[in-house]
């Protein structure tokens, strides 16, 4: 499990996370003692000392003396002020994040969005997972013009708008909409949810810097796993 981009208490922390959402580690559970977690990963206690020390930070274990480190919590957070990218927030937190490209298609148009109404666009719908947990599944439309073909890997291995920028368009803001809502039968497949877990839905209009836009998206993000906030000065 070592990684050569990171250092080992980082990735030790990863594959932690990743227990916890995989069920390894269940919410409200106590993580393996120190000892136990030093001898599992062939390396000092100090060094599992800076892993829980970051677990900690991020909110996911808490330390209770005499008894160890509980799971408290199976959220991520995002702030509702900030650009979202799952490839430039998750992604660059965890190494066991990844993408899944669930189709590519393409599209006449869209009849209930102007810009988009008489011109042809890709659909690309991507899963997006830290460790086999399914997170979000977004869509995105993108004009066909600016991709003539799209590397199917690098769907699954790169932002979009890194993407996008290679071929020369810059996306410079974006207007996004939040709302709850409940999973269709084919997100309740792909996400691995009952009918009843609450989902958000975001609605994003991405525009370059002549105010054109250049991608729709739509996605369906699991409330069971991810949370918004904000911070206001008072």
């Amino acid at each position: 499990m070592s990684d050569d981009k990171l250092p080992i208490y980082k990735t030790i922390a990863d594959e932690i996370t990743s227990r916890i959402y995989d069920g390894e580690y269940p919410l409200n559970s106590f993580l393996p003692s120190e000892n136990e977690l030093a001898q599992e990963f062939h390396v000092t206690r100090t060094t599992i000392r800076k892993v829980l020390s970051l677990l900690k930070q991020q909110g996911t274990i808490k330390s209770y003396q005499g008894k160890g480190y509980k799971v408290q919590s199976l959220f991520w957070e995002q702030s509702l002020l900030k650009f979202y990218s799952f490839g430039k927030s998750i992604a660059t937190q965890l190494e066991n994040s990844k993408t899944k490209l669930i189709s590519i298609r393409k599209e006449e148009g869209l009849e209930d969005l102007g810009e988009y109404k008489k011109i042809e666009l890709w659909e690309i719908t991507r899963l997006r997972l830290v460790g086999e947990i399914p997170l979000i599944l977004e869509t995105s439309y993108i004009p066909c013009e600016y991709f003539k073909k799209i590397d199917k890997k690098k769907l699954e291995s790169k932002s979009l708008y890194d993407l996008l920028e290679r071929e020369g368009i810059r996306c410079v803001k974006a207007r996004e909409y939040l709302e709850p809502t409940l999973p269709s039968i084919e997100a309740q497949e792909l996400l691995e949810i009952e009918e009843n877990i609450p989902l958000f839905q975001t609605t994003r209009y991405t525009y370059d810097p002549d105010d054109r836009l250049v991608e729709f998206r739509e996605s369906l993000i699991r409330a069971d796993h991810f949370r918004f906030f904000t911070e206001l000065n008072l």
